[in-house]
């Protein structure tokens, strides 16, 4: 019973926190349009691109990329956006959407809506993804091989008795078998039985 209890008000914290989230990029993203708006007074569809602008800024503000949708919203599927005038305010949202993403992103609003980390855990990030090179190592007998191996620091340098693992060698045996007088007989016939 405490299990879902607690569940339950991890869920209803979450749905608060998203209603939250979603007023503030709400009104951020009007704000942004009632600054920006000066800029597109002589548009032929400006409600479908104030629409579409919004949308485009809210979605920076939800860490999107700005990248245009595959298709309008579900309001514009309607059989009477099926003309050229309705394909024209389809195109003026998609204009807004693209428009409102770089106004986001002009504002410096691009990555508001990401966690940020500690310095230590983006250090260690960026730690980890740079290649590593021969000068940070230890000592320069130490240098990795194409297998990731490591020499022996008493062996040094790979010599001609070595693989690249440090391992020695094998002989080298000769292709073409040794002279013998004694000959093994064989048998064309396949009637014999041994």
């Amino acid at each position: 019973m405490l299990a879902l209890s607690a569940s339950g008000c991890s869920s209803f914290n979450d749905y608060v926190l998203r209603t939250e989230t979603g007023v503030r990029n709400q009104i951020l993203s009007q704000k942004a349009w009632s600054e920006w708006s000066w800029c597109y007074d002589d548009l032929d569809h400006p409600w479908d691109f104030s629409s579409g602008f919004k949308a485009g800024y809210r979605n920076i503000l939800e860490g999107g990329k700005g990248c245009q949708p595959t298709l309008p919203p579900r309001a514009y599927w309607k059989p009477c956006y099926e003309t050229p005038n309705g394909r024209g305010r389809i195109n003026a949202w998609f204009d807004g959407f693209s428009h409102g993403a770089l106004a986001a992103q002009q504002d410096g609003m691009g990555g508001i809506g990401i966690l940020p980390i500690s310095p230590t855990a983006r250090q260690n990030l960026m730690m980890k993804r740079t290649p590593r090179t021969a000068g940070e190592f230890s000592s320069p007998e130490q240098v990795p091989l194409p297998d990731q191996a490591m020499l022996p620091e008493s062996e040094g340098l790979i010599s001609d008795e070595m693989t690249p693992t440090g391992e020695a060698a094998p002989e080298m045996v000769p292709d073409v078998p040794p002279e013998s007088s004694e000959r093994i007989p064989v048998s064309t016939s396949y009637d014999e039985k041994p």
